[in-house]
């Protein structure tokens, strides 16, 4: 299952991996681009070391700067180097197909081809390259949103500015490319109508995820993120319907016409109401 909820704190937050399990977070982000200074990289890229050096319990996803930097070079050679092995690498003002290509090519180099690419979407031109992409970059699992920079990149103010309309571009592009999209943060700490508002505006657009940036931000997002009972039991009387007549591709239930699209939808609906791995 896509990890829903996306606990991320800088590289120095040493209880990260603690505050993932004890919020539910079904992955703990550990960056290393925007909140380090650019004096600490190099100790930023030692802590990870330590939060690798035993099992975590829960997954472990690591940003790195952009690639197109000196210190995205190095953060991806480091973890390469160090036999770090997190269950995604996010990518930071990816462009795309080159960068996901490249991580990808060196995992495989590596050996460790499970490592899950995530390229984040956060200036014009990170979107740009994402339009012009015919195919799904080798190594791609994922896109996320990055709604504080891409903002800035526009010259707009990051908390007041509509950014709806490239959201529909990364859902869309991540449905057509058979991958996931994962919402910005909201960075309301204490708005919890915000919150709300956000992450159910990124499900209704196809979005499978947001990121938190506070522990109390973890469990709206999952119960959002969630199909609701009802939808589930919803989904499994459909099916059950479906097997009872196998001789019809129509049905009827309840005042309902029911075809293949509903059905489709009730499988989606069953997948995303399986409990998410943890390691």
């Amino acid at each position: 299952m896509i990890p829903r909820s996306w606990l991320c704190a800088p590289a120095f937050h040493a209880k990260l991996l603690d505050k993932a399990i004890e919020a539910s977070a079904d992955i703990a982000l550990i960056d290393l681009e925007d909140s380090i200074p650019a004096d600490r990289k190099a100790d930023a890229r030692a802590t990870l070391v330590d939060h690798f050096r035993e099992p975590a319990g829960v997954p472990v996803a690591v940003r790195i700067n952009s690639l197109a930097t000196t210190d995205g070079l190095k953060d991806l050679l480091f973890v390469l180097d160090h036999a770090i092995v997190p269950s995604v690498i996010l990518l930071a003002k990816a462009n795309l197909p080159a960068e996901a290509a490249l991580a990808t090519a060196l995992f495989r180099e590596r050996a460790c081809p499970a490592i899950e690419v995530f390229a984040i979407i956060e200036t014009v031109s990170s979107l740009w390259s994402l339009r012009t992409l015919t195919a799904t970059p080798p190594g791609l699992s994922g896109l996320v949103f990055g709604a504080a920079d891409f903002a800035a990149d526009l010259g707009v103010p990051p908390t007041v500015t509509d950014l709806r309309f490239v959201k529909q571009e990364i859902a869309l592009a991540a449905r057509r490319f058979g991958v996931a999209a994962i919402d910005s943060p909201c960075f309301q700490l204490r708005d919890r109508a915000e919150l709300d508002l956000e992450t159910q505006d990124a499900r209704r657009l196809g979005f499978a995820g947001k990121i938190a940036i506070h522990p109390d931000q973890v469990p709206l997002i999952n119960e959002r993120f969630a199909p609701s009972p009802q939808a589930v039991d919803d989904a499994r009387e459909l099916i059950a319907a479906s097997e009872r007549d196998r001789a019809s591709a129509i049905q009827r239930i309840g005042d309902r016409m029911i075809g293949p699209p509903f059905l489709k939808y009730a499988r989606q609906v069953l997948s995303s109401a399986a409990p998410v791995r943890r390691r």
